[in-house]
């Protein structure tokens, strides 16, 4: 499972393990927070994140970016309750931690799972992400699983295009 000098690795992971625990947060969302940082023990997992040179995690922050500065283009030209700068960082930063600890395990489940349908990989692929999208519904019922399913289809195509462009480079 680990090898070689890792000492930073599992220090690392320790310390979110016992932030997850001893937070306030709900125990499902602890107990999904909890298996994520457990993942990352295993390389296979790490190697998924870091292949084609941390492609998942340049489109999770990109991805994050293109909501926050979307909402901020919806709300020039729309009274919004969003006018501040201040709120948009808010908004950057609960998409980045929905993108890090919610989009990033979606997205490689859902390369897994669609690696091995190779002629309908694109769209298991799209189904996932957007099922997981819209499964936030069920943790909040309220107006946030709408960004939610926002976030998934930007993260989806973001990554899309990265895996093409990728392999255009090749």
């Amino acid at each position: 499972m680990i090898k070689g000098n890792s000492y930073i690795l599992v220090f690392t992971v320790l310390v979110m393990f016992t932030i997850v625990l001893v937070s306030t947060t709900p125990i499902i969302i602890k107990t999904l927070l909890a298996f994520i940082t457990i993942a990352f023990l295993f390389p296979v997992i790490r190697n998924l994140l870091f292949k084609d040179k941390s492609r998942k995690i340049k489109v999770a922050f990109y991805s994050s970016l293109t909501l926050t500065i979307g909402l901020f283009l919806v709300s020039i030209f729309e009274e919004t309750s969003l006018n501040s700068g201040g709120d948009f960082i808010v908004v950057l930063f609960y998409s980045l931690i929905g993108n890090f600890f919610y989009g990033l395990p979606v997205s490689l489940i859902a390369e897994f799972i669609s690696i091995k349908y190779f002629n309908i990989r694109f769209w298991l692929s799209g189904l996932i992400h957007i099922g997981f999208g819209l499964a936030t519904y069920f943790i909040d019922q309220g107006g946030f699983f709408i960004f939610a399913v926002i976030c998934s289809i930007i993260f989806f195509a973001l990554d899309e295009i990265a895996i093409v462009y990728s392999n255009l480079r090749r």
